[in-house]
């Protein structure tokens, strides 16, 4: 585990929330797999139902102020919603406890974006809601030991990202990704640049974007945060994974997450930066084919909350 930095949190009874996430999916078999293969330091409230989760062995709690140092637990939250979907109560639920300080950190197992508007919400998913809640838009990135990712755009046509990528906003987001990265390991990443078009445009002959615009903003940063130059959407991969501490800056949702779920599916985290308490979250989907099979593979889900847990140290 990346080495954290200890003075993000000061409070002795670490807590950390996680979410069941949407009933009918894989996130109560993977979170249940995972409590019988970890047995954390700091305390874990598993927050939804059990009609849900009928995992036995976990003390019931009406309060999380309630649950003991080391103690895993169940925080039995109603199970009503529109649609026929309570995992927004639940994630709500985790969220305002955060914000209250009762939890330090929340693990969310997935949710249906469909669901979710089709229940009147406003949001698409974790990442709008997170979005609400936070003074600037919270950066996507993920985390394995061997490939980290930055996404610029995520959950946006591939149409609209040419639109979004301007010098100034690139220079912001760079600077959120690694002030929080350094706020949170307490260690400095160098930073590689994927290009967007193939072969990062070659000189201009495949598009003027990385002249125009990528190649500026990386040099707006170079006397602030150790980069290490522009390279092909090909390439950045390999290089990043040949590096220590190496962080990708990939500008779309899938050229950043095709290679890094292929590589890292099983291993892989994400953790979103940004926020005022951490949250992290495993890179699968509810997986509604093979839910209830007791086939679910819970290595996300277990990294996703041993990456909480260290960084809560």
């Amino acid at each position: 585990m990346p080495k954290p930095n200890a003075k993000i949190l000061d409070r002795e009874n670490k807590v950390i929330a996680v979410t069941l996430g949407d009933p009918q999916g894989i996130g109560p078999e993977v979170i249940a797999k995972s409590l019988a293969l970890a047995a954390p330091s700091a305390s874990l409230l598993i927050v939804g139902s059990s009609l849900y989760f009928p995992h036995g062995g976990l003390r019931r709690l009406n309060d999380a102020r309630e649950i003991s140092p080391g103690e895993t637990a169940f925080l039995e939250v109603a199970a009503e919603a529109a649609a026929g979907d309570p995992s927004f109560n639940w994630v709500r639920t985790a969220v305002e406890l955060a914000l209250e300080g009762q939890v330090q950190a929340v693990v969310t197992a997935p949710v249906n974006k469909n669901k979710w508007l089709a229940s009147g919400l406003p949001y698409r998913g974790h990442t709008d809601y997170f979005a609400a809640l936070a003074p600037a838009p919270p950066a996507m990135f993920f985390w394995s030991p061997g490939l980290k990712v930055a996404l610029f755009t995520h959950h946006i046509p591939l149409r609209d990202v040419f639109a979004r990528l301007e010098r100034g906003a690139i220079g912001v987001f760079v600077r959120q990704v690694a002030g929080e990265l350094q706020r949170l390991f307490g260690q400095e990443f160098t930073y590689l640049f994927s290009g967007l078009n193939p072969h990062a445009g070659e000189s201009g002959r495949l598009g003027r974007e990385e002249i125009e615009v990528l190649l500026p903003a990386i040099g707006d940063l170079r006397d602030e945060i150790r980069v290490a130059g522009l390279f092909p959407p090909d390439v950045v991969f390999s290089k990043a994974r040949s590096m220590k501490d190496a962080v990708v800056i990939a500008w779309s949702h899938d050229q950043g997450l095709i290679p890094f779920k292929l590589l890292h599916g099983g291993d892989g985290v994400q953790l979103t930066l940004g926020l005022p308490f951490i949250r992290t979250s495993p890179v699968h989907g509810t997986a509604f084919d093979i839910a209830g099979k007791g086939i679910a593979d819970p290595s996300s889900m277990l990294a996703a909350m041993r990456l909480a847990e260290s960084l809560l140290r």
